[in-house]
């Protein structure tokens, strides 16, 4: 058993090789990295994170100085994301302390350099080093997590590439539906009514069949005023059902057209003002 095993300055991107070269100390060697694309505003920026084996780096595209933190107690790395943004958060016992902002198509990345500054810092709490098997040579072209041997997919990869995505994030649609919940609320109306006029002829049917049709079997004569009413109301309610349905149809209709109109002037507005 070994310790974690070292990434090769090579498989950082070029623009960073030479500043993160100057930076590291004798017997330091890269674990983990994960290349920010957003600053802090959530404008598109470059930054780099570095997990090392003896602390964590970080440095924005826009700044001078390289900020650094060495392993030590209650020192915590953490992730969450909220509307499509992931924030890298680090904190000390007694607030947080730095963060970063990224887009979620790196969460795995995000997720590789949690692990190994875990597996670091418990390594400085503890003495335990961390281990992989000694055969393990072969690292994922994704996620830089390494496989062994016996391993054709990546665990990480596959977990995430089939984590089903959270029915919350239909919420954030409702600011391109707000301008319309008149008509959506019309259309809910159209819905209510269109299903009550559909169950208005079994309620016809029945009485028609109790007092005309059972009646006329019986031998008593037809009586043609109760006939003619209990037809009329079927259709009338078979009329006002089409009505109201065509109605629904062409409101939902017409405000769903309206919304992918404009989240397809939104997204192509965004495209537009990207670098």
């Amino acid at each position: 058993m070994q310790q974690i095993q070292s990434l090769s300055l090579n498989n950082l991107p070029s623009i960073w090789v030479e500043a993160l070269s100057l930076q590291l100390i004798a017997e330091e060697n890269v674990l983990a990295w994960l290349e920010i694309d957003l600053d802090t505003q959530l404008h598109f920026a470059t930054g780099l994170v570095v997990v090392t084996n003896k602390r964590l780096l970080a440095k924005m595209a826009s700044n001078e100085i390289w900020q650094e933190w060495y392993y030590q107690k209650d020192l915590l790395l953490a992730q969450r994301d909220y509307a499509g943004v992931g924030c890298l958060e680090l904190f000390d016992a007694h607030a947080r302390i730095a963060y970063w902002r990224y887009r979620l198509g790196n969460d795995i990345a995000v997720s590789r350099l949690i692990a190994c500054f875990t597996q670091q810092l418990d390594y400085y709490l503890t003495g335990k080093l961390p281990v992989v098997a000694e055969h393990t040579q072969v690292q994922c072209p994704n996620c830089a997590a390494f496989l062994s041997s016996e391993q054709e997919e990546c665990p990480v990869c596959d977990k995430q590439s089939h984590a089903p995505p959270s029915t919350w994030t239909l919420l954030r649609l409702w600011r391109f539906a707000k301008p319309y919940k008149g008509r959506l609320l019309i259309g809910f109306l159209l819905t209510l009514c269109s299903t009550a006029a559909t169950l208005v002829p079994p309620y016809l049917t029945m009485p028609l069949m109790d007092n005309v049709l059972i009646p006329y079997q019986n031998g008593q004569p037809i009586n043609t005023d109760l006939v003619t009413l209990y037809l009329s109301g079927l259709l009338v309610a078979a009329v006002l059902a089409w009505m109201l349905g065509w109605a629904r149809t062409y409101m939902l209709a017409l405000v769903s057209e309206r919304i992918g109109a404009d989240l397809r002037t939104t997204t192509y507005e965004h495209l537009l003002s990207l670098s």
